[in-house]
């Protein structure tokens, strides 16, 4: 699957993915996506020391951003209406928070979290159309940035620097987590010496800077 995914392909689905990598057809793919039994968590958390494991260099960045997949219905979990700095406004969107690892060696995501917006957090018939568990609740963007940088420490993932989307601009919710990935040292001075902000792109669909 992800040798097909990594794959110079018009499109990328089952059947293209079977069809490049010499399968009689898309039903493993499919069994492995839809009714194969194994742990998401565990997997990704394998995979991630894997790939800083070949990365680390000494000096990591680890930014968390957001990104968003457009929609042709509201069926998808946390599917609605919202700012879309991927399409560049308002737009039917799925969007996640995630957590970036960036080294001199290269750069890959590590981690993410979806954003279920409280209107949809709420609603118990999308909740029960999308199949979301009771125990997800509605969670800020922030706060599901300082979700995945714990998720990090746990996991003794460093890094010397933590950058963030400006969405994310919430210090007093992401301080504490990043006071643990990112520890201070001789050079830092203050908690928050070394969380840096990613301005947003400015233009006619840029999305609004909040005041300072």
């Amino acid at each position: 699957m992800v040798s097909g995914l990594l794959m110079q392909l018009e499109d990328h689905n089952c059947w293209t993915i079977a069809e490049a990598a010499g399968h009689r057809g898309p039903h493993r793919l499919q069994h492995l996506l839809s009714r194969a039994v194994w742990d998401e968590r565990q997997v990704l958390d394998a995979a991630s020391a894997w790939a800083v494991s070949h990365l680390d260099d000494g000096s990591a960045v680890l930014i968390v951003d957001e990104t968003a997949d457009e929609k042709s219905s509201g069926d998808a979990a946390g599917a609605a209406r919202q700012y879309s700095g991927t399409v560049g406004g308002i737009a039917l969107c799925q969007v996640a928070v995630t957590l970036t690892y960036a080294t001199g060696r290269g750069h890959t995501l590590i981690d993410r979290a979806l954003y279920l917006p409280e209107g949809c957090a709420a609603d118990e018939e999308h909740r029960e159309l999308a199949g979301i568990p009771d125990e997800v609740l509605f969670a800020t963007k922030p706060q599901l940035a300082g979700a995945l940088l714990d998720r990090a420490q746990s996991l003794e993932i460093r890094a010397a620097f933590v950058a963030h989307g400006y969405s994310l601009a919430a210090p007093n919710q992401l301080g504490a987590a990043f006071a643990e990935v990112a520890p201070a040292t001789e050079r830092q001075i203050g908690r928050f010496a070394r969380l840096r902000a990613i301005p947003p792109l400015h233009g006619k669909n840029a999305e609004p800077v909040p005041d300072s």
